[in-house]
């Protein structure tokens, strides 16, 4: 290869790396796994959560771990997730540290009752605020 075709080489290669987009996910981390509450502990709701809110939250991009655990511990939200295909590949899941992912899917495997597997609303919450 001569000079010539090493620099459109290389020029080329770069034009090529810069049209990939890149997606980067920081990892949130709620401020009350120290054990200091990020929101306050009134208003909590009307005692009335909402699943379709649940699953829109889930399915927003916009919407981190916080804001859903926020959400759900202030009533405004419920639900489970029953599908851990769909569920890791949400911006709740793979924005948040990996020591919260592992505590997800160690709640999601835990069997209930009937030895379903799912990951209920307040394990959510409560993954995201370090309680488990």
């Amino acid at each position: 290869m001569n000079r010539i075709q090493y620099i459109v080489y290389l020029v080329a290669s770069l034009l090529f790396a810069s049209s990939i987009p890149l997606v980067t996910v920081s990892a949130e981390k709620c401020e009350d796994i120290t054990g200091v509450e990020k929101w306050g502990s009134e208003s909590h709701g009307d005692n009335n959560p909402s699943e379709k809110k649940f699953e829109k939250m889930l399915n927003d991009e916009s919407v981190g771990i916080c804001k859903l655990a926020q959400a759900i511990d202030h009533m405004e939200v419920t639900g489970s997730v029953d599908d851990w295909s769909d569920f890791k590949e949400t911006t709740v899941f793979m924005g948040t540290t990996e020591k919260v992912q592992d505590c997800l899917k160690d709640r999601y495997e835990l069997p209930d009752d009937d030895g379903d597997e799912h990951l209920a609303d307040y394990e959510i919450q409560k993954c995201a605020t370090g309680d488990y």
